[in-house]
């Protein structure tokens, strides 16, 4: 680990507020709660969408990515959690 955040997704909008550049509280806040789960950047990035509550095609279009790959990174992300659903996750984070 070296110590970095991975990059923030293009097209995650997790608590940014309109016409900020780079990633919000909120979205920081939340990758520093990932990094003790040693996510890759993309499964990061999909994390974040999970979270904010986007569909599996809102995800597979701003990832730009197939569904098998989306689902590869949830079966890993949901793995390295130890969670069973998407809904488990913000209280895993401590975000509930």
């Amino acid at each position: 680990m070296t110590g970095h955040l991975p990059e923030p997704p293009g097209k995650s909008a997790v608590g940014r507020s309109s016409g900020r550049k780079g990633p919000s509280r909120a979205e920081i806040r939340i990758r520093l709660q990932l990094v003790p789960y040693s996510l890759t950047k993309k499964e990061t990035e999909i994390t974040l969408l999970l979270v904010e509550g986007l569909k599996r095609e809102e995800i597979l279009e701003s990832c730009d990515i197939t569904n098998n790959t989306l689902k590869t990174h949830i079966r890993q992300i949901y793995k390295k959690l130890n969670v069973t659903g998407r809904a488990e996750i913000p209280g895993k984070i401590g975000l509930v």
